[in-house]
Order: C-alpha cells, then structure tokens, then sequence
C-alpha cells in the first residue's frame, strides 16, 4: 500500500472541497453589495422614478428632509423638465461613513445630445442611501 499516494488523493481532495466551498460561500449572495452599488442602483431609481412621473416614489429616494410633506394634488411646471430626464451614469462615487458625493451625467429627452453633469451628495439613513 502506498500511504503516499493515498495521502496526497486525501489532501487533493479536501483541497478541492475546501475550494469548493469557498467558491459557493462566495457566491451565494450573501454580502451586501457595496456602498458605491447601493448609490447608483438609488440614484438610477430616482431617474427611472422621474421618467414614470411617479413623485412618491421619487420621494422615496431622497433624504426626509427633501421629501414631500404632503402628497402632490396638482403638477409642478417642472414636472415636464424632470420627467424628460434621462441618467446616462453615476461617477466619482466618494465614500465617507454614512455621507456620500457622486457625479451624475444625465441629459434630456428634449435635446440627447447636451449631457448635462450634476454634483449630488447623499446619505445612508435607515440603513439605506438617499440623495440629499
């Protein structure tokens, strides 16, 4: 019998078990994804939420302090502009505790062709990030 032959299948194989379990803790979903995720998944849904002219739910993206106190009974005369807007991406994402900035590029469905930038700052509140 050849105990070193059969001890290195034994430690080929637990190495293998042991990358193997490796790989499925690591993806199985269970982190949470990153704080610069989080913000431009946030900031994404704030635009689509815009488009689709559904202000509570923009609302629900924004700090309480921006949110609306009472819901909205009549449109705004921005409602077009806002509701045209279209986000082409989140950049210089800037990560510091539960404070955040992050540049959007965006422009409007009126004129694609003139993208527009816009410094936004955000914060973690209840457990999640919204722009402020």
């Amino acid at each position: 019998m050849n105990f070193a032959g059969t001890r290195g299948r034994q430690t080929l194989a637990a190495m293998t078990l042991v990358g193997a379990l490796t790989a499925v803790v690591g993806c199985s979903g269970d982190s949470e994804p990153s704080a610069e995720s989080q913000i431009s998944a946030v900031v994404g849904q704030g635009f689509e939420f815009m488009a689709e002219r559904d202000w509570e739910a923009v609302d629900s993206t924004q700090c309480s302090s921006m949110r609306s106190e009472s819901p909205r009974v009549e449109e705004s005369p921005f409602d077009d502009a806002l509701a045209s807007l279209r986000l082409d991406g989140v950049e210089n994402i800037v990560v510091n505790g539960d404070s955040a900035t992050a540049n959007t590029r965006h422009y409007s469905t009126e004129d694609p062709s003139e993208m527009m930038r816009e410094d936004i700052t955000l914060i973690k509140e209840n457990g999640a990030w919204v722009v402020c």
